[in-house]
């Protein structure tokens, strides 16, 4: 099984000393060591979904029956969500560009779906400082996080790629030792 995990930091964070990519360790460390299996992490990007979600690829029959045979693989994305509700400006670019694809999808032909066996897992990392906050700002805190989340749910509903519910979970106030964390 190929496992990826891409993390964002909040905005202005070091990205090997943010709590996402510590989580991303955590994720790769637990399930290497659970499964012995082999897991890359990375820093989203731009183009990091690209191949995952493709807005002009068309699949033949003949690349249906090639891709049949292709091994399960997952896609853990961790995104931290500032407790202003800020998130990183490639989260945001990422959002704009989906929202083309799926615009000039809606407008061209419609395409055949993509056959893989890909799950993607979200997890939405708040950096709320106290209880009362993280419960009265919770909207704002996970704004951006939840609309990437229905972006790539709607970018991924023409295809056989399975996008699970998402993870909101107060890393600020739950250690990744806690039952939430």
């Amino acid at each position: 099984m190929g496992i990826t995990v891409f993390y964002s930091p909040q905005p202005d964070e070091q990205s090997d000393s943010s709590a996402a990519y510590e989580y991303a360790k955590r994720t790769s460390d637990l399930l290497t060591k659970e499964h012995g299996w082999n897991i890359d992490i990375h820093r989203l990007c731009v183009d990091s979904l690209n191949s995952i979600i493709a807005c002009d690829e068309v699949v033949t029959h003949e690349e249906k029956d090639n891709t049949s045979t292709i091994s399960p693989t997952c896609t853990f994305i961790i995104l931290s969500c500032s407790a202003d509700g800020s998130v990183d400006r490639v989260i945001r670019k990422i959002l704009r560009n989906l929202k083309n694809c799926n615009k000039s999808q809606d407008e061209g032909s419609p395409s055949s779906p993509k056959p893989n066996n890909e799950s993607i897992a979200i997890a939405l990392l708040g950096h709320a400082r106290c209880d009362n906050s993280a419960n009265q700002m919770k909207d704002t805190i996970f704004n951006y996080g939840r609309k990437f989340h229905k972006c790539i749910e709607v970018a991924t509903t023409s295809s056989e790629i399975n996008v699970t519910e998402r993870l909101e979970v107060q890393v600020e106030l739950e250690g990744p030792d806690e039952p939430g964390g």
